[in-house]
């Protein structure tokens, strides 16, 4: 949820894997809102300061920022900008590790 922007979603983790997928869900009439992309970069914020900034390691302290992968679960149709926004910031956390992804669902 959009809305919720200071706090993690969901977190899955499969059993023998090291990667932590952190889930960020986007509901369809959320891409409607007038904030919404500014909702989505904090929330992208809220994320990779948990990473990055060791709140993660006190949780898991044998996951590394490289074994973290960022999913945005999208349920309906993002705007263009968010898009581009999730293109900017995958860049910019390519350096320290947690992949990013967009994912649309039904």
């Amino acid at each position: 949820m959009l809305a919720t922007t200071a706090e993690v979603d969901e977190i899955r983790k499969d059993a023998g894997q090291r990667e932590l997928r952190l889930y960020i869900d986007v509901d369809r009439g959320e891409w409607l809102l007038p904030r919404a992309l500014w909702l989505l970069q904090e929330k992208l914020n809220a994320y990779a300061s948990f990473i990055l900034d060791g709140k993660m390691r006190e949780l898991y302290p044998w996951a590394h920022p490289r074994d973290v992968r960022i999913v945005i679960r999208s349920r309906g149709q993002p705007p263009q900008d968010a898009l581009r926004l999730v293109g900017l910031v995958r860049e910019a956390l390519e350096k320290d590790g947690p992949r990013l992804e967009f994912e649309q669902v039904a």
